[in-house]
């Protein structure tokens, strides 16, 4: 199931992806941590499917489905981490206790785990994979660029990913109205849907910068976004373990600025693959951004680089194949039969 719907994305498309592989899909509302009838139907269902391995991803998901799939017998419980939210102790995060073994999508989410108390052998770093083909140097902007009115000459800069406080869109609003202020001709879009929407429609309009930052809202056409895009920036202050729109945009040899938080720098190579930028600092990434607008010949270097690191070690198919290769290990730890 995981190399049939590797390469889908939001939540609906993973389900069109999957019921077009033919693998079934069973939507199953989980109201909140302890939702009985959650689990009751989880149990009937794992029991009825005779599963093999559950594997959650969330909060919710992660009591819920642990407890599932302890009442149904289920050989093998994996969690996936992709956040670098501490995890603190307590009754509530006993659950950390019951998984066979855990994934998480970088090594220093890896390491706040053994840090409370998770044995390292039942731990193991993999990043979501990235379909290098889809996400390609090749993929055209064009129209993404005359949408919203930019012309193929002109510097463009985006911010990708789910409009919430710790993303800090602020800062890129501000280093976007620094570098206007400098006489830079630079655009900007704000792509993503999110809580911290209007927050962020009314600093735009606060700082008269409507004509130059556009919110696009959610997109499906990320490629051709950041096909778009000189450079992609992501100013997170904390929560990040490796993300996407950062390997996405090092596939298609975009010149990235972000932040050194969470994972970020185990693929952000300073001056190698991007560039860093101090957490809740605009005018750093105001100059960090106009560094790589000014030099298009940096831009290529970086994103070259950034590209044979996604190649080497962030597909889609290599993510596949070292998960594969985990549960294989813990069901052969376990003495689980695998086919």
């Amino acid at each position: 199931m995981v190399r049939r719907i590797r390469r889908a994305g939001a939540p609906d498309e993973i389900r069109r992806k999957a019921e077009e592989a033919g693998i079934p899909v069973h939507p199953m509302p989980i109201r909140s941590s302890f939702d009985v009838a959650a689990v009751a139907g989880m149990v009937r269902l794992f029991r009825r499917e005779k599963a093999d391995v559950v594997n959650t991803h969330s909060g919710k998901d992660s009591w819920a489905g642990s407890m599932a799939a302890k009442v149904a017998g289920v050989p093998l419980l994996l969690r996936t981490r992709h956040i670098s939210v501490p995890v603190r102790r307590g009754w509530y995060n006993l659950i950390y206790r019951w998984p066979d073994g855990y994934v998480t999508t970088g090594e220093m989410i890896r390491e706040h785990l053994i840090g409370v108390g998770i044995p390292p052998d039942r731990i193991v770093s993999i990043p979501t994979g990235v379909d290098v083909e889809r996400f390609s140097p090749d993929v055209s902007g064009d129209a993404v660029r005359a949408e919203f009115g930019v012309g193929r000459g002109a510097p463009l800069v985006s911010v990708i990913g789910v409009l919430r406080s710790w993303k800090r869109h602020d800062v890129f609003l501000e280093a976007v109205r620094l570098l206007r202020e400098r006489g830079s001709p630079v655009r900007a879009l704000v792509v993503g849907e999110g809580p911290q929407r209007e927050r962020i429609t009314g600093e735009i309009a606060g700082k008269d910068l409507a004509r130059v930052i556009r919110m696009t809202g959610y997109r499906q056409d990320i490629p051709e976004i950041v096909a778009a895009s000189d450079v992609v920036v992501l100013p997170s202050d904390r929560f990040e373990g490796v993300p996407q729109v950062i390997l996405q945009s090092l596939a298609m040899r975009r010149a990235v600025v972000a932040s050194p938080i969470g994972g970020i720098p185990e693929v952000v190579h300073h001056g190698k693959t991007g560039l860093l930028c101090p957490a809740g600092d605009p005018p750093a990434y105001a100059d960090a951004i106009a560094r790589l607008l000014a030099d298009p010949q940096l831009r290529e270097r970086l994103g070259g680089a950034g590209r044979e690191l996604v190649l080497s070690r962030y597909s889609s198919t290599a993510m596949c194949e070292r998960t594969e290769a985990f549960y294989r290990f813990l069901a052969h730890a376990k003495g689980v039969p695998v086919g």
